[in-house]
């Protein structure tokens, strides 16, 4: 359950004209997290049917590989994809798995997606929101996995520093690096390129 400073924190992730019964919704069946850097929010392998809103903080999700190597495939802030969830609930025929950990100290809100689902379908305008926000995430997932795909490393560096410039001061050289495709070492030297150059 929340209280109402909680909620209160909570109200720039939701819809302004919130009804008063997604409001007890939320009130009622989410929790508070407050978790520290390095634990893990959400394991694929693990069952977890929650959806989480950062409220203060930062993750990162890894696709981990079969020889158990990590890569960084996705940052989360509060301001930026702050909602998280198990995507890859009852996925089939994957070679890989993914975990998301905790980047920094971070608060989110945690709630069952079913218990959203349930009454976001009572609520049209709610219902309209999520979705909203479901296609946007989308698109911004997909604008990156284009960038990423079509332009060499070097170019997809510069496209991410000067469109995402956030993910350059939240998270570590070696997750940045990882998510480029590139050693820390090349990573890092490209950086002072760029910081000389501007």
């Amino acid at each position: 359950m929340l209280n109402e400073e909680q909620f209160y924190r909570l109200k720039k992730h939701l819809p302004s004209d919130l009804s008063e019964m997604m409001k007890e919704v939320y009130m009622n069946n989410a929790d508070l997290i407050s978790l520290n850097k390095g634990d893990i929010l959400l394991d694929e392998l693990k069952n977890n049917s929650k959806s989480h809103i950062i409220l203060k903080g930062s993750c990162v999700r890894y696709i981990i590989n079969p020889h158990g190597e990590e890569r960084a495939v996705t940052f989360h802030t509060e301001d930026f994809m702050p909602i998280l969830g198990n995507t890859y609930i009852k996925s089939d025929h994957s070679l890989v798995n993914y975990k998301i950990k905790v980047n920094e100290e971070t608060d989110l809100i945690g709630i069952d997606i079913s218990v959203i689902t349930q009454n976001a379908l009572l609520d049209k305008s709610y219902f309209l929101f999520a979705l909203q926000n479901m296609f946007k995430l989308i698109a911004i997932q997909n604008q990156i996995q284009n960038h990423q795909i079509g332009l060499s490393k070097r170019e997809f560096l510069k496209w991410l520093w000067l469109n995402y410039p956030d993910i350059f001061n939240r998270f570590k050289s070696q997750d940045i690096a990882s998510f480029i495709g590139s050693t820390p070492v090349w990573y890092s030297n490209l950086k002072a390129t760029f910081l000389r150059d501007k």
